[in-house]
């Protein structure tokens, strides 16, 4: 009977996985998603898992939930607003937090060694549904659709996932791929990783892959395992690692250089001027500003300028006016995904010349969503999963350490990619509170899981 049930378990939670990793990329499956939330809910709690020792490891995640509760109740300015809000957003947070670390320790119980290649395929398959219509789109056009995004309605759908299909993937390929048939089709399934948002255009899903791909080439073979391979094959990795990043960036350049060039004289003009101003007002006080330092308007500052309103500028330009409406805002706004809007439309006191949706920068929106000490809480949450990512990298457990790394790179990248676009909201948000609580939730039972093993061996040799 309880064999029977162990089994249910696993094929359920198998199924409601390979449905939800991939409809978090999806658009218009909003539905789909809280139907499987609440399944993996009710899944998770007829399992007894160690929910004591998995908020030990991260009391910051306890810390910021009780944060939560708290911002909602005394400093909410519109109660039902905000209630409404917490419901639609960081609800999720929670509970999917709560259903990575059961999901996490019911699948260690399977002691899978293809954990990290099923996460990796399963967070792949909008990259592979975007390539199939690529290819049916080429056939059509006889040419490479450059810049087609499929069913999708944002690129930035496809980099998300494509980032965290390629930790899953690469981590999988250096630590646990026993065959060079594995090998090798988990090589073609990370080409999807970088060719599918390459393709769509997204500079941000791309770069990220590869900075993905580097960094943990770099954990790997200067802190974990890899420190055996000798220098020689250190330096080919590398030199391999720094060819795809250059030649990918050539396949962009040459496609779309408008897009891909001049990167920096465009983001250099965000730094100019006073940005709640200019939202305010509109394009023409920057131009004053310039011309005011004698500057003149070339057609490359007219490009710069146009980049402000919808661009690489705007990037930097939001962040600086959202760090500035923090200071206004220190204990956030009702918990709204629209508290930029609000702010700065509050700070205009009319609507904005020039609107913008958000700052471009998660943990500036998360700050005027939930206060300051809101998004420093978060933070703090994802550095201790780096920390414990960390610890199970360098320990001596080698069924831990591929999900060590795993950790430890997400965690990582996760805090990196929110420093370049709005990743704590919507989807984004569910997918890091999931992914990080399970790669934890394996962690803390397959340690558990050695150390009683060993204690065993131990007691064995005494007797």
């Amino acid at each position: 009977m309880n064999l029977n049930l162990q089994r249910f378990q696993k094929i359920t939670a198998l199924l409601l996985l390979l449905i939800l990793i991939p409809l978090w990329n999806t658009p218009h499956t909003i539905a789909g998603r809280y139907f499987c939330e609440g399944f993996l809910l009710i899944l998770v709690f007829t399992y007894k898992s160690d929910w004591k020792t998995f908020f030990l490891a991260n009391k910051a995640l306890a810390f910021f939930f009780v944060y939560l509760f708290i911002q909602l109740i005394f400093f909410s300015k519109n109660y039902e607003i905000a209630f409404n809000n917490f419901r639609a957003e960081w609800m999720h947070f929670i509970l999917f937090s709560i259903i990575g670390a059961g999901v996490g320790q019911l699948l260690e119980k399977w002691g899978s060694t293809k954990i990290l290649l099923f996460l990796g395929i399963a967070f792949s398959i909008p990259l592979y549904t975007h390539l199939i219509l690529s290819s049916i789109k080429g056939v059509q056009i006889n040419s490479i659709p450059w810049g087609y995004w499929g069913i999708n309605e944002i690129h930035g759908d496809l980099g998300y996932t494509a980032l965290q299909a390629s930790i899953f993937l690469f981590t999988y390929l250096l630590y646990q791929t026993k065959s060079r048939f594995l090998k090798l089709v988990t090589i073609i399934l990370l080409a999807a990783c970088i060719f599918s948002p390459l393709l769509a255009s997204s500079r941000g899903g791309t770069g990220f892959v590869l900075i993905g791909i580097l960094f943990i080439s770099l954990a790997y073979f200067f802190i974990g395992e890899g420190y055996k391979v000798s220098l020689r094959n250190k330096l080919i990795g590398a030199i391999s690692v720094f060819i795809l990043i250059a030649a990918t960036y050539q396949i962009g350049l040459i496609n779309d250089p408008n897009r891909w060039g001049g990167i920096i004289s465009r983001v250099s003009l965000g730094f100019e001027g006073d940005p709640n101003k200019l939202y305010c007002e509109g394009i023409g006080t920057l131009e004053s500003t310039l011309k005011s330092k004698g500057v003149a308007i070339t057609p490359e500052i007219q490009k710069g300028l146009s980049s402000i309103v919808d661009g690489d500028g705007a990037r930097i330009m939001a962040a600086r006016s959202g760090a500035s409406l923090t200071i206004q805002n220190p204990m956030g706004i009702d918990q709204s995904r629209q508290s930029y809007q609000q702010a700065i439309t509050k700070s205009c006191n009319i609507a904005p010349a020039i609107y913008i949706s958000h700052t471009h920068n998660a943990w500036i929106d998360t700050a005027l969503a939930i206060g300051i000490p809101g998004s420093a809480l978060l933070l703090l949450v994802l550095l201790t999963y780096l920390s414990k990512g960390w610890g199970a990298l360098i320990s001596n457990m080698p069924s831990v350490t591929p999900f060590g790394m795993a950790l430890f790179a997400s965690s990582f990248l996760w805090i990196l990619r929110g420093l370049l676009d709005s990743t704590q909201r919507d989807q984004m948000l569910e997918m890091q509170a999931f992914v990080l609580a399970l790669l934890l939730g394996i962690i803390i039972a397959k340690g558990l899981k050695y150390k009683e093993n060993k204690r065993t061996n131990v007691y064995k040799t005494i007797a």
